[in-house]
């Protein structure tokens, strides 16, 4: 299991590098290079399509390729992308690198979690991905906390470190390769092939056709929580701001909260494990998105009120989003393609709730963006009764067959 230790030091140098890029970047394009808002606007959603792009090629030409080939290269010309979006002092350069950067960002992660969770059995499973999650989670949390308090100090030592970041995460890949134990080459050796692979995938978990209903749940909650968390990052702090006054270090200890509650969030459902294959417990997860959706709409102009729901949806976030990596993993013979549906869906979702919640916004204020997000999340709650009534009959069915 060294190989893993590898992986998470990887998640955690790369998400912090992410973190760091995504709040220096906006400056950088205004104070450098004169983008006005919505060009930037346009910037940030062309970057998403092509991180959705990237996570499609690996989607469909992923299971080709051996993953410990794949993340590897991506993770070289993140780095390498990094370098000219950093300190080119040209649009062409701010475009073509961004680009290039969240393309390959999209042919790093799924490849990283199907190496990670292949073959596993329940329990190994459940424990690998919760440190996974808490990996990156803990550089969303002190991300944002470096990046604030050194750009105003000096804002080229922010990308100095970023390019730290995805240099460091080449070194421990080399580092995994070079010292891997031979216990794990094995696994890769045969992966190449696909035969070991395959075959112990298809004996860890029985053959189901009801569990694959889960995975579908699993996709629909990492929809809604990016669709809640565009909301979160990009609109609620705008609010707070322009809507109620308060400073830009107040919506920071938004963000702050966001990812300390996802970090409990993730320990919690790591530990303990009675929420693997409960479809209530889906039920009572996006119920929970919907309820905060109404907080944000009843704190007006109350910042604690702010705090407490941020809070509170920071630990239902990290429930969607570890659902869907799980099943993704624990209910298909393909966990290549599957994680790579589980990044496209929390990408759309994140592009749904930051575009949409945005013009939303600027026409209707925050009221209109709560009520859009209500009835969106309600639409989802929708297609989970739908998919358990449907579990449900296939249950009679195979029990008449029986």
């Amino acid at each position: 299991m060294k190989k893993n230790y590898f992986i998470f030091a990887c998640s955690f140098f790369f998400s912090l590098g992410a973190n760091i890029l995504g709040f220096s970047l906006i400056y950088r394009l205004t104070d450098r290079l004169a983008f006005t808002p919505g060009q930037i606007g346009t910037y940030i959603a062309l970057g998403q399509l092509f991180y959705f792009l990237g996570c499609n090629l690996y989607q469909w030409f992923g299971s080709a390729f051996n993953p410990v080939k794949v993340f590897p290269a991506a993770a070289a010309l993140v780095f390498a992308a990094s370098l000219p979006l950093s300190y080119g002092e040209s649009r062409f350069f701010a475009y073509g690198a961004y680009w290039v950067l969240q393309l390959s960002t999209g042919l790093f992660w799924p490849p990283v979690m199907a190496y990670l969770t292949g073959g596993l059995d329940q329990k190994d499973l459940n424990r690998q991905i919760g440190i996974f999650n808490r990996s990156w989670m803990a550089a969303n949390i002190v991300g944002p906390l470096i990046a604030g308090t050194l750009y105003n100090w000096n804002s080229t030592v922010n990308f100095i470190i970023l390019n730290s970041s995805y240099f460091i995460v080449l070194v421990f890949l080399f580092l995994m390769w070079r010292f891997s134990s031979k216990e794990t080459a094995l696994p890769l050796a045969a992966d190449a092939s696909g035969a070991v692979e395959a075959e112990k995938e298809e004996s860890s978990w029985p053959a189901d056709k009801r569990l694959d209903l889960f995975r579908y749940k699993g996709w629909i909650g990492a929809f809604s929580s990016t669709l809640v968390l565009g909301v979160l990052i990009n609109i609620v702090p705008l609010h707070i701001r322009d809507g109620m006054g308060y400073t830009e270090r107040s919506a920071g200890i938004i963000l702050f909260l966001r990812s300390v509650a996802g970090f409990i969030g993730f320990d919690l459902l790591a530990r303990f494990t009675s929420w693997q294959f409960n479809r209530r417990w889906f039920l009572i997860v996006q119920g929970g998105l919907m309820l905060c959706s109404l907080l944000f709409l009843l704190a007006g102009g109350n910042l604690f009120a702010y705090f407490a729901v941020v809070l509170f949806c920071g630990l239902l976030n990290s429930s969607c989003y570890n659902n869907s990596i799980f099943y993704s993993s624990a209910t298909g013979k393909s966990p290549k393609k599957n994680m790579a549906l589980h990044e496209i869906f929390l990408a759309i979702g994140n592009a749904a709730g930051s575009a949409g919640g945005g013009v939303i916004y600027q026409h209707f204020r925050f009221t209109g963006v709560c009520i859009a997000l209500f009835m969106a999340l309600g639409l989802n709650l929708a297609f989970h009764i739908v998919l358990d009534r449907k579990y449900l009959k296939m249950r009679m069915d195979q029990g008449r067959g029986g």
